[in-house]
């Protein structure tokens, strides 16, 4: 079927992105909104669309938006006919009805090329260790869906994509266990869906944080601390790569921790605690059955979330929370985590930011602060060009 045959399906789909994004331009600053919830309330509009249908829409509406950050002043479809050009090029039909549209039929379209490291927000603070342009470049291309799988699970796993017709995934493996592996497969495929997910034989998990385990020693022991454990993800990779360890795990969110229960429970782990903290509280909290020091402690600190922002594009608009601001909670944090680490222990710092401040910067201070410690060994695990996040960690040791 041609191209003009296409063009009633290529128009409507137009209007119904731009409607959309007139739509979040009203709403987005409004408590409680974000892009996903809003994505879904708004495709109830739409019973009529199918799958196809519902997966050109959303992809219009990520690729516009990743356009928006260095196309400021542009209208929303001028963006969205530079993201569709970024993802499929000149000659995706989709692009050729919006060129026409917008007058634009002879140009070959290339902001992306030309301007696509530019309007990142605060990227004056972006680490000066990271590939900045590289870094710019791929936040504003859609980046890849991760999972780690049991690995004896894997065979069963690829038999129920090819039953969907789905991608084989894209194996990496892992450097630091042979229990999971790492792999990758196209954003949208409704991974929740398969069998094998509601059994548990895989976590969603980007490719950075599943990267976390080489930062830690080469064979943990002892009870070990996840201070700010959220909904448990992580603990449940170094559960994984590492079941010898007895894991204490708190958050300040009980919701957070009841997710977390609930995860745990759909894995098969049971020998744990968990605790309601907020360790910014200046009085001691009461931990019950903890012990009242660590073999070690995992701080994955909150942060601006600038090294995780690939697919969440609308968060790449408007002004960004300052580093300063969120390392000097993060800097309290490390100090009463700190005195709860045993002498010959090891703290693992970690943030999904790229800004220097909440990283590297908030180290050297804390190695100031504290002459008891160590810095073993910190990097970026910076998965910009295989389509994941950016994560950094620092490992130290308390003597």
């Amino acid at each position: 079927m041609g191209i003009e045959a296409n063009s009633g399906r290529w128009r409507n789909r137009t209007a119904q992105v731009l409607e959309f994004l007139n739509l979040w331009d009203r709403k987005h600053l409004q408590p409680g909104i974000d892009l996903p919830s809003l994505l879904r309330e708004t495709a109830r509009k739409y019973p009529q669309m199918g799958s196809r249908d519902r997966k050109e829409w959303s992809d219009g509406v990520y690729q516009a938006l990743r356009a928006k950050r260095y196309l400021q002043d542009e209208s929303w479809e001028r963006c969205l006919a530079e993201g569709l050009v970024d993802r499929y090029g000149n000659e995706h039909p989709w692009v050729i009805a919006l060129k026409s549209n917008l007058g634009l039929a002879d140009q070959t379209l290339d902001a992306s090329q030309r301007l696509g490291h530019t309007g990142f927000p605060g990227a004056e603070w972006v680490s000066p260790r990271l590939d900045q342009e590289s870094f710019f470049r791929s936040q504003g291309r859609a980046g890849k869906a991760w999972i780690r799988v049991d690995a004896p699970r894997w065979s069963a796993l690829l038999e129920q994509l090819a039953e969907r017709s789905w991608p084989e995934p894209e194996r990496v493996d892992s450097k630091a266990s042979s229990s999971y592996v790492t792999a990758s497969l196209p954003l949208g495929l409704a991974l929740h869906t398969l069998p094998a997910y509601t059994d548990g034989w895989f976590e969603m998990q980007d490719w950075s944080c599943q990267a976390l385990v080489e930062l830690f020693p080469q064979q943990p022991q002892g009870r070990w601390l996840d201070a700010c454990a959220g909904a448990g993800g992580k603990t449940l990779l170094l559960h994984q790569a590492f079941p010898g360890l007895q894991w204490f795990v708190t958050d300040e969110r009980e919701s957070a921790l009841q997710e977390l229960s609930r995860r745990f429970q759909k894995a098969g782990w049971r020998n744990y605690s968990r605790a309601v903290v907020d360790w910014t509280e200046v009085f001691t909290p009461d931990l019950g059955s903890f012990p009242e020091r660590f073999d070690g402690v995992l701080l994955d600190a909150p942060c601006t979330g600038s090294g995780s922002w690939r697919n969440q594009p609308s968060n790449q608009l408007g002004a960004p929370v300052s580093p300063e601001s969120m390392a000097e909670k993060q800097a309290i944090l490390f100090g009463r985590l700190w005195s709860r680490l045993q002498t010959g222990g090891c703290m693992v710092y970690a943030t999904c930011s790229a800004y220097a401040a909440e990283n590297e910067g908030l180290i050297q201070k804390m190695l100031q602060e504290h002459p008891g410690a160590v810095l073993e060994e910190d990097r970026y695990l910076d998965g910009s060009a295989r389509g994941a996040d950016v994560l950094y960690a620092a490992r130290l040791r308390k003597t």
